[in-house]
Protein backbone atom coordinates (compact mmCIF):
# COMPACT_ATOMS: atom_id res chain seq x y z
CA UNK A 1 0.00 0.00 0.00
CA UNK A 2 1.56 3.52 -1.02
CA UNK A 3 1.88 5.87 1.45
CA UNK A 4 -0.70 8.85 1.39
CA UNK A 5 0.46 11.89 -0.26
CA UNK A 6 -1.26 15.18 -0.83
CA UNK A 7 -2.29 15.96 -4.42
CA UNK A 8 0.58 17.53 -7.11
CA UNK A 9 1.02 20.91 -7.43
CA UNK A 10 -0.22 22.67 -10.22
CA UNK A 11 3.63 23.62 -11.45
CA UNK A 12 4.38 20.02 -11.15
CA UNK A 13 6.86 17.76 -9.13
CA UNK A 14 9.67 15.26 -8.99
CA UNK A 15 8.55 11.89 -7.35
CA UNK A 16 10.98 9.22 -6.39
CA UNK A 17 9.31 6.29 -5.89
CA UNK A 18 10.79 3.41 -3.41
CA UNK A 19 9.90 -0.34 -3.56
CA UNK A 20 8.97 -1.28 -0.13
CA UNK A 21 11.29 -4.47 1.72
CA UNK A 22 14.92 -2.93 0.30
CA UNK A 23 14.34 -4.72 -3.03
CA UNK A 24 16.40 -2.01 -4.73
CA UNK A 25 13.35 -1.00 -7.62
CA UNK A 26 12.99 2.82 -7.31
CA UNK A 27 10.99 5.08 -10.05
CA UNK A 28 11.22 8.85 -10.82
CA UNK A 29 8.69 10.77 -12.09
CA UNK A 30 8.20 14.31 -13.01
CA UNK A 31 4.43 15.71 -13.32
CA UNK A 32 6.17 19.04 -14.96
CA UNK A 33 3.73 20.15 -17.56
CA UNK A 34 5.16 21.16 -21.21
CA UNK A 35 3.58 24.84 -20.71
CA UNK A 36 5.58 26.95 -23.20
CA UNK A 37 3.93 25.69 -26.18
CA UNK A 38 0.59 26.24 -24.94
CA UNK A 39 1.61 29.59 -23.25
CA UNK A 40 3.51 31.33 -26.20
CA UNK A 41 2.01 30.24 -29.50
CA UNK A 42 0.93 32.99 -31.65
CA UNK A 43 2.47 35.49 -29.44
CA UNK A 44 5.04 38.35 -30.38
CA UNK A 45 8.18 38.04 -29.41
CA UNK A 46 7.77 40.70 -26.63
CA UNK A 47 4.47 39.06 -25.68
CA UNK A 48 6.70 36.19 -25.31
CA UNK A 49 9.03 37.30 -23.19
CA UNK A 50 6.31 39.52 -21.05
CA UNK A 51 4.55 35.82 -20.18
CA UNK A 52 7.86 33.88 -19.81
CA UNK A 53 9.01 36.66 -16.88
CA UNK A 54 5.52 36.03 -15.63
CA UNK A 55 5.22 32.58 -15.38
CA UNK A 56 8.80 32.11 -13.87
CA UNK A 57 9.34 32.36 -10.34
CA UNK A 58 12.54 30.23 -10.49
CA UNK A 59 15.18 32.04 -12.98
CA UNK A 60 12.83 34.23 -14.35
CA UNK A 61 15.31 36.92 -15.19
CA UNK A 62 17.37 34.05 -17.12
CA UNK A 63 13.76 32.48 -18.41
CA UNK A 64 13.32 35.84 -20.01
CA UNK A 65 16.54 36.53 -21.37
CA UNK A 66 16.81 33.34 -23.01
CA UNK A 67 13.07 33.91 -24.56
CA UNK A 68 14.19 37.56 -25.66
CA UNK A 69 17.64 35.90 -27.26
CA UNK A 70 16.24 32.95 -28.84
CA UNK A 71 13.18 35.19 -30.63
CA UNK A 72 15.93 37.73 -31.64
CA UNK A 73 18.07 35.33 -33.40
CA UNK A 74 14.68 33.72 -35.17
CA UNK A 75 14.33 37.21 -36.25
CA UNK A 76 18.04 37.41 -37.41
CA UNK A 77 19.28 40.01 -34.91
CA UNK A 78 21.19 37.85 -32.45
CA UNK A 79 22.38 40.32 -29.53
CA UNK A 80 23.71 40.02 -25.79
CA UNK A 81 23.26 42.90 -23.77
CA UNK A 82 25.61 43.72 -20.91
CA UNK A 83 22.74 45.05 -18.75
CA UNK A 84 21.02 41.51 -19.38
CA UNK A 85 23.79 39.41 -18.37
CA UNK A 86 24.02 41.29 -15.30
CA UNK A 87 20.84 40.82 -14.42
CA UNK A 88 21.60 36.85 -15.27
CA UNK A 89 24.70 37.10 -12.80
CA UNK A 90 22.70 38.85 -10.09
CA UNK A 91 20.19 36.34 -10.13
CA UNK A 92 22.56 33.32 -10.42
CA UNK A 93 24.60 34.78 -7.52
CA UNK A 94 21.13 34.64 -5.60
CA UNK A 95 20.39 31.35 -6.15
CA UNK A 96 23.78 30.44 -4.91
CA UNK A 97 24.09 32.15 -1.79
CA UNK A 98 20.39 31.06 -0.82
CA UNK A 99 21.09 27.21 -1.09
CA UNK A 100 25.01 27.77 0.45
CA UNK A 101 22.74 29.49 3.98
CA UNK A 102 20.37 26.58 3.78
CA UNK A 103 23.23 24.14 3.22
CA UNK A 104 23.57 22.72 6.72
CA UNK A 105 19.77 22.36 7.17
CA UNK A 106 20.06 24.19 10.63
CA UNK A 107 17.37 26.92 10.70
CA UNK A 108 15.75 29.29 8.03
CA UNK A 109 18.77 31.42 6.24
CA UNK A 110 19.45 34.88 7.22
CA UNK A 111 17.55 36.99 4.50
CA UNK A 112 20.28 40.41 4.70
CA UNK A 113 22.79 38.63 2.28
CA UNK A 114 19.68 37.99 -0.06
CA UNK A 115 18.82 42.17 0.29
CA UNK A 116 22.01 43.41 -0.17
CA UNK A 117 22.55 41.49 -3.46
CA UNK A 118 19.33 42.69 -4.71
CA UNK A 119 20.12 46.32 -3.83
CA UNK A 120 23.23 45.99 -5.70
CA UNK A 121 22.10 44.15 -9.09
CA UNK A 122 21.70 47.20 -10.79
CA UNK A 123 25.82 47.88 -10.73
CA UNK A 124 28.24 45.54 -11.69
CA UNK A 125 30.44 47.03 -9.14
CA UNK A 126 28.61 47.15 -6.46
CA UNK A 127 27.53 44.06 -6.65
CA UNK A 128 30.58 42.60 -6.87
CA UNK A 129 31.45 44.00 -3.85
CA UNK A 130 28.43 42.93 -1.91
CA UNK A 131 28.86 39.41 -2.45
CA UNK A 132 32.67 39.52 -2.11
CA UNK A 133 31.66 40.85 1.37
CA UNK A 134 29.10 37.97 1.90
CA UNK A 135 31.47 35.36 1.00
CA UNK A 136 33.77 36.41 3.60
CA UNK A 137 31.53 36.89 6.36
CA UNK A 138 28.69 34.38 5.75
CA UNK A 139 29.86 31.59 3.32
CA UNK A 140 33.79 31.35 3.64
CA UNK A 141 34.86 33.10 6.68
CA UNK A 142 37.53 34.68 4.72
CA UNK A 143 38.09 36.69 1.54
CA UNK A 144 37.34 34.75 -1.98
CA UNK A 145 40.81 35.31 -3.07
CA UNK A 146 42.43 33.44 -0.56
CA UNK A 147 39.61 30.55 -0.42
CA UNK A 148 40.41 29.80 -3.92
CA UNK A 149 44.51 29.02 -3.44
CA UNK A 150 43.35 26.27 -1.17
CA UNK A 151 44.36 22.52 -2.63
CA UNK A 152 42.26 19.63 -1.98
CA UNK A 153 43.63 18.85 1.21
CA UNK A 154 42.89 22.70 2.49
CA UNK A 155 39.21 22.42 1.60
CA UNK A 156 38.95 19.02 3.83
CA UNK A 157 40.44 21.17 6.95
CA UNK A 158 38.21 24.16 5.81
CA UNK A 159 34.68 21.84 6.01
CA UNK A 160 35.74 20.45 9.19
CA UNK A 161 36.46 23.43 10.79
CA UNK A 162 32.81 24.43 10.42
CA UNK A 163 33.25 27.99 10.99
CA UNK A 164 30.56 28.45 7.70
CA UNK A 165 27.27 26.60 7.08
CA UNK A 166 28.83 25.56 3.95
CA UNK A 167 31.45 23.74 5.66
CA UNK A 168 29.48 22.12 8.38
CA UNK A 169 27.08 20.98 5.08
CA UNK A 170 30.49 19.91 3.63
CA UNK A 171 31.81 18.17 6.26
CA UNK A 172 28.71 16.37 6.75
CA UNK A 173 28.39 15.11 3.11
CA UNK A 174 32.32 14.34 3.56
CA UNK A 175 31.57 11.88 6.44
CA UNK A 176 28.57 9.51 4.79
CA UNK A 177 29.43 6.30 2.89
CA UNK A 178 30.41 7.48 -0.90
CA UNK A 179 27.12 6.81 -3.56
CA UNK A 180 28.03 4.79 -6.66
CA UNK A 181 30.14 6.67 -9.09
CA UNK A 182 27.84 8.61 -12.16
CA UNK A 183 29.46 8.11 -15.23
CA UNK A 184 26.71 9.56 -17.68
CA UNK A 185 28.29 12.76 -19.56
CA UNK A 186 28.49 16.12 -18.41
CA UNK A 187 26.24 18.44 -20.65
CA UNK A 188 28.94 21.31 -22.14
CA UNK A 189 28.99 24.47 -20.88
CA UNK A 190 27.29 27.39 -22.59
CA UNK A 191 30.80 28.64 -24.02
CA UNK A 192 31.58 24.20 -25.59
CA UNK A 193 27.97 24.48 -27.90
CA UNK A 194 28.76 24.36 -31.70
CA UNK A 195 26.31 25.04 -34.06
CA UNK A 196 26.23 21.57 -35.48
CA UNK A 197 25.22 20.04 -31.33
CA UNK A 198 22.36 23.46 -31.58
CA UNK A 199 20.99 22.08 -34.37
CA UNK A 200 20.83 18.43 -33.74
CA UNK A 201 19.44 19.62 -30.33
CA UNK A 202 16.45 22.07 -31.62
CA UNK A 203 15.57 19.49 -34.37
CA UNK A 204 14.76 16.61 -31.89
CA UNK A 205 12.99 19.16 -29.48
CA UNK A 206 10.99 20.63 -32.45
CA UNK A 207 10.19 17.29 -34.01
CA UNK A 208 9.04 15.59 -30.82
CA UNK A 209 7.82 17.73 -28.05
CA UNK A 210 8.26 15.03 -25.54
CA UNK A 211 11.91 15.57 -25.88
CA UNK A 212 12.29 18.27 -23.50
CA UNK A 213 10.78 15.84 -20.65
CA UNK A 214 13.41 13.79 -20.97
CA UNK A 215 15.95 15.38 -23.06
CA UNK A 216 19.27 13.16 -24.45
CA UNK A 217 22.73 14.64 -25.37
CA UNK A 218 24.41 12.71 -28.26
CA UNK A 219 21.95 9.76 -27.42
CA UNK A 220 22.38 9.55 -23.83
CA UNK A 221 21.21 11.07 -20.47
CA UNK A 222 23.37 13.71 -19.03
CA UNK A 223 24.00 16.45 -16.02
CA UNK A 224 24.17 19.84 -15.98
CA UNK A 225 25.34 22.24 -13.24
CA UNK A 226 28.42 23.85 -11.52
CA UNK A 227 30.40 20.72 -12.12
CA UNK A 228 30.23 20.64 -15.61
CA UNK A 229 31.40 24.26 -15.74
CA UNK A 230 34.05 24.20 -13.87
CA UNK A 231 35.96 20.95 -14.82
CA UNK A 232 39.20 23.01 -15.05
CA UNK A 233 39.13 23.90 -10.80
CA UNK A 234 41.86 21.63 -9.88
CA UNK A 235 40.83 20.98 -6.44
CA UNK A 236 37.16 19.42 -7.96
CA UNK A 237 39.16 17.31 -10.42
CA UNK A 238 41.08 15.64 -7.27
CA UNK A 239 37.82 15.47 -5.77
CA UNK A 240 36.25 13.76 -8.72
CA UNK A 241 38.41 11.33 -8.83
CA UNK A 242 38.63 10.64 -5.25
CA UNK A 243 34.24 10.59 -5.08
CA UNK A 244 32.76 10.49 -8.03
CA UNK A 245 30.26 13.00 -8.82
CA UNK A 246 28.38 13.53 -5.37
CA UNK A 247 26.80 15.86 -3.15
CA UNK A 248 29.94 17.14 -1.81
CA UNK A 249 31.21 17.31 -5.26
CA UNK A 250 28.42 19.59 -6.18
CA UNK A 251 28.53 21.97 -3.06
CA UNK A 252 32.33 22.58 -3.20
CA UNK A 253 31.33 23.36 -7.03
CA UNK A 254 28.79 25.88 -6.36
CA UNK A 255 31.24 27.70 -3.84
CA UNK A 256 34.03 27.66 -6.14
CA UNK A 257 31.62 29.40 -8.64
CA UNK A 258 30.52 31.77 -6.14
CA UNK A 259 33.79 32.65 -5.12
CA UNK A 260 34.82 33.34 -8.56
CA UNK A 261 31.87 35.83 -9.55
CA UNK A 262 32.92 38.36 -8.12
CA UNK A 263 35.74 38.40 -10.95
CA UNK A 264 33.09 37.39 -13.50
CA UNK A 265 31.07 40.78 -12.55
CA UNK A 266 34.18 42.92 -13.74
CA UNK A 267 33.82 40.71 -17.07
CA UNK A 268 36.65 38.31 -16.93
CA UNK A 269 34.28 35.09 -17.04
CA UNK A 270 32.62 32.67 -19.83
CA UNK A 271 29.61 33.86 -21.61
CA UNK A 272 26.04 33.31 -19.51
CA UNK A 273 24.31 33.91 -22.58
CA UNK A 274 24.93 33.11 -26.39
CA UNK A 275 22.54 32.72 -28.99
CA UNK A 276 22.16 31.16 -32.60
CA UNK A 277 20.01 31.81 -35.62
CA UNK A 278 19.57 28.55 -37.38
CA UNK A 279 17.60 30.35 -40.55
CA UNK A 280 13.80 30.09 -41.67
CA UNK A 281 12.90 31.95 -38.61
CA UNK A 282 14.30 29.49 -35.80
CA UNK A 283 16.60 30.19 -33.11
CA UNK A 284 17.91 29.30 -29.90
CA UNK A 285 19.43 30.49 -26.79
CA UNK A 286 21.37 29.17 -23.92
CA UNK A 287 21.84 30.68 -20.17
CA UNK A 288 23.82 29.27 -17.85
CA UNK A 289 21.66 29.53 -14.45
CA UNK A 290 22.06 27.95 -11.10
CA UNK A 291 21.04 24.80 -11.80
CA UNK A 292 22.32 24.40 -15.21
CA UNK A 293 22.17 25.34 -18.82
CA UNK A 294 18.87 26.56 -19.74
CA UNK A 295 18.11 26.57 -23.62
CA UNK A 296 14.92 28.06 -25.00
CA UNK A 297 14.22 26.78 -29.10
CA UNK A 298 11.75 29.11 -30.87
CA UNK A 299 10.06 28.99 -34.13
CA UNK A 300 8.41 32.16 -36.03
CA UNK A 301 5.99 32.66 -38.66
CA UNK A 302 4.74 36.32 -39.73
CA UNK A 303 6.25 37.96 -36.79
CA UNK A 304 4.53 35.20 -34.37
CA UNK A 305 5.97 32.20 -32.13
CA UNK A 306 4.50 28.78 -34.44
CA UNK A 307 6.66 26.80 -32.10
CA UNK A 308 8.29 26.90 -28.09
CA UNK A 309 10.45 24.57 -26.36
CA UNK A 310 12.35 25.05 -23.10
CA UNK A 311 14.89 22.34 -22.15
CA UNK A 312 15.65 23.20 -18.67
CA UNK A 313 18.30 21.92 -15.94
CA UNK A 314 15.57 19.88 -13.93
CA UNK A 315 14.64 17.80 -17.17
CA UNK A 316 17.99 16.98 -17.82
CA UNK A 317 18.78 16.01 -13.98
CA UNK A 318 15.74 14.25 -13.19
CA UNK A 319 15.57 11.87 -16.32
CA UNK A 320 14.84 8.81 -15.33
CA UNK A 321 17.98 7.48 -16.48
CA UNK A 322 19.78 10.61 -15.86
CA UNK A 323 22.58 11.22 -12.46
CA UNK A 324 19.79 10.95 -9.85
CA UNK A 325 19.22 7.40 -11.09
CA UNK A 326 22.89 6.30 -11.17
CA UNK A 327 23.56 7.44 -8.00
CA UNK A 328 20.83 5.73 -6.56
CA UNK A 329 21.64 2.48 -7.73
CA UNK A 330 25.00 1.68 -5.31
CA UNK A 331 22.48 2.66 -1.92
CA UNK A 332 21.91 0.16 0.83
CA UNK A 333 18.41 -0.55 0.45
CA UNK A 334 17.92 -2.02 3.62
CA UNK A 335 19.25 0.92 5.20
CA UNK A 336 16.40 2.75 7.25
CA UNK A 337 17.77 6.37 6.32
CA UNK A 338 17.76 5.35 2.31
CA UNK A 339 14.40 8.38 1.95
CA UNK A 340 16.83 10.89 3.56
CA UNK A 341 19.84 9.54 1.45
CA UNK A 342 18.05 9.83 -1.62
CA UNK A 343 16.76 13.28 -0.45
CA UNK A 344 19.90 14.41 -0.30
CA UNK A 345 21.28 13.53 -3.28
CA UNK A 346 18.39 15.35 -5.12
CA UNK A 347 18.64 18.26 -3.66
CA UNK A 348 22.31 18.00 -4.75
CA UNK A 349 21.08 18.43 -7.93
CA UNK A 350 18.95 21.32 -7.34
CA UNK A 351 15.47 20.48 -8.93
CA UNK A 352 13.33 24.24 -9.18
CA UNK A 353 10.11 22.36 -8.94
CA UNK A 354 8.61 20.63 -5.43
CA UNK A 355 10.53 16.72 -4.87
CA UNK A 356 8.97 14.18 -2.41
CA UNK A 357 10.44 10.40 -1.22
CA UNK A 358 7.53 8.26 -1.04
CA UNK A 359 7.76 4.09 -0.18
CA UNK A 360 5.34 2.03 -2.09
CA UNK A 361 4.58 -1.76 -1.93
CA UNK A 362 5.88 -1.27 -5.87
CA UNK A 363 7.67 1.36 -7.77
Amino acid sequence: MSVATPPAPLEGEIQVTLAAGGTGHYRIHSTRPLLAQRLLAGCTPQTAATRIGLAYTLCGSAQRAACEAATAAALGEPQTPTHTCLRILAELAREHVWQLLAADGSKAPEPTPLIRLRQAAGDAGQLAEALSEILNDSLLGEPARGWLTHDAEDLVRWAKAGKTRPARALAQYLSEPLPATVQIPLLPPLEQWTQEDIERLAAQALAAPAFCQRPLWRGTPAETGTVARHTDDRRLSVWLRMRGRDPAVRLLARLVELARLPVWLRGEGPPVLKSWSLGEGSGVAGVETARGLLLHIVRLHDGRVVDYRILAPTEWNFHPEGPLAEAMQALIWDDAALPDRVERLARSLDPCVAFRVEIAQHA
